[in-house]
């Protein structure tokens, strides 16, 4: 019995270790994406850069994205897939946990653009006030259409909910600190 559990958990650890390194999923016009890490190194020891690969099966078209922001102290990055944007096609994120403490999780999001077909980052915006300085521990709301953004400032934590106006635009919709 302790070895079947033990392989149901092994099993289940590199399952979910590899599906946020490389991630596949059919995007709204079919077409089959596939997402993974391309690791580059310059030709000093501290040149280091973290890329994506983005592979459209169907067209074998390839687009590379690169800095990819990375943890200075190592700490590993991964990929997650999901709506960000709310137009019904599948965005991702490249994600790693902070370089102090490890309590929040610092996001690149990126937003498929279906007339180019191609990826782009989702910029945090510069004309608002939020708690949190970038996108920390995202949280999608589908049904209210918001992204939350988690952060730690001193003993209080702040939540920063934006949502996308009528012309698509990211915008703060309110900011709450406990």
């Amino acid at each position: 019995m302790k070895k079947r559990l033990l392989h149901i958990i092994l099993c289940l650890f590199f399952s979910i270790s590899y599906s946020q390194n490389d991630i596949s999923f059919v995007q709204k016009d079919k077409s089959k994406i596939e997402i993974h890490f391309k690791n580059k190194i310059g030709n000093n020891d501290d040149e280091y850069e973290q890329a994506v690969e983005i592979k459209n099966v169907q067209t074998g078209k390839t687009q590379i994205i690169n800095n990819i922001e990375v943890s200075i102290t190592g700490k590993p990055s991964h990929l997650e897939i999901n709506d960000y944007n709310f137009d019904g096609f599948t965005d991702f994120a490249s994600y790693h946990t902070d370089d102090g403490m490890g309590v929040y999780t610092i996001y690149q999001i990126f937003i498929f653009n279906p007339k180019t077909k191609n990826f782009e980052l989702l910029n945090f915006p510069s004309n608002y006030n939020p708690k949190c300085d970038m996108f920390c521990d995202v949280k999608v709301d589908k049904i209210k259409k918001t992204l939350t953004s988690s952060c730690r400032g001193g003993a209080r934590t702040h939540n920063d909910v934006w949502k996308y106006d009528k012309d698509k635009k990211l915008i703060l919709s309110k900011t709450t600190s406990y």
